[in-house]
């Protein structure tokens, strides 16, 4: 019974009232085969199938019920000890984002927390990615959100598929990318996610292009693209109306495949309660992107 942790018999319990791997995974934030590997785990260690012909949506077997109503208990408990220490040392809640996100989503993430003024003090600081997962693993902040070419990060509690798309200025004629042409391109040196940058993308395929523009400000690089000096990319969610000020259109053709980028929300498993709920409803801003 060693073997039995906190996280194994939680699952249990939400998947024994929910009866849906699909409800458990979205409430618990886990993929579903990360809720089937637990079930299995908990199975193992105490010898005894837990759902009748493994369905949840049949019930608990016998013996599973006796656990059940054990682990109510404990998790009970677990909410009396989150309470506690939400309420005693819940102060402050630093969150961290790369510019990019907090360029294209900072009022989303502000409108997605709760009522201003009722809850802790929140602090929103930018840097790149590898500096800000290194943060949550120090415990200088609370929360990260990134986006990454390379992988998920360790105590990822959401995650998200997204689109690439090379961009350029309402003008800007796509013919003159035809045939292998040269590519003005204009690049962002801010802090980043990890990946290549666009003249790194353009030189491993092998195509001729010009920096034609760079800047370390991402005012000045939507700005510069607007403006038609050259093309960059974005991940597509950043190009909706509302997070679209500068009008820029995708590139349909011509160009090298970008391929896609991560959205991760990040929190130590170990965050009181409240830090974890904050977490979701950042993630829940990235679920609808």
């Amino acid at each position: 019974m060693s073997q039995v942790s906190i996280d194994l018999l939680r699952t249990f319990f939400e998947l024994a009232q929910l009866k849906s791997y699909t409800a458990c995974s979205k409430k618990l934030n886990l993929s579903q085969p990360a809720i089937s590997n637990r079930i299995k785990r908990l199975e193992d260690a105490v010898q005894f199938p837990l759902f009748i012909d493994r369905n949840p949506h049949l019930g608990l077997t016998d013996e599973a019920q006796q656990l059940y109503e054990i682990t109510q208990r404990i998790v009970d408990e677990l909410g009396k000890i989150d309470r506690l220490v939400e309420g005693t040392t819940f102060a402050r809640s630093r969150i961290g984002v790369l510019p990019a996100i907090e360029f294209f989503f900072g009022p989303e993430m502000i409108w997605k927390l709760d009522t201003p003024g009722t809850g802790p003090k929140l602090e929103i600081v930018t840097d790149s990615e590898d500096n800000l997962l290194r943060k949550v693993a120090l415990g200088q902040i609370e929360i990260a959100v990134v986006c990454s070419r390379l992988g998920e990060p360790e105590h990822s509690i959401f995650s998200k598929h997204c689109k690439l798309s090379w961009i350029c200025g309402p003008q800007f004629d796509e013919s003159t990318l035809a045939d292998n042409a040269e590519v003005p391109v204009v690049i962002w040196r801010g802090n980043v996610s990890r990946g290549p940058s666009a003249d790194e993308i353009l030189e491993s395929s092998n195509r001729a292009h010009r920096v034609v523009f760079e800047t370390s400000s991402l005012t000045s690089y939507f700005d510069a693209i607007r403006r038609g000096y050259g093309v960059g990319f974005t991940v597509d969610s950043f190009l909706r109306t509302n997070r679209n000020p500068y009008s820029v259109k995708v590139l349909e053709s011509h160009l090298p495949e970008l391929g896609q980028i991560d959205f991760h929300v990040v929190c130590n498993p170990h965050s009181p309660a409240g830090v974890r709920k904050l977490a979701s409803q950042l993630a829940s801003v990235f679920e609808e992107a």
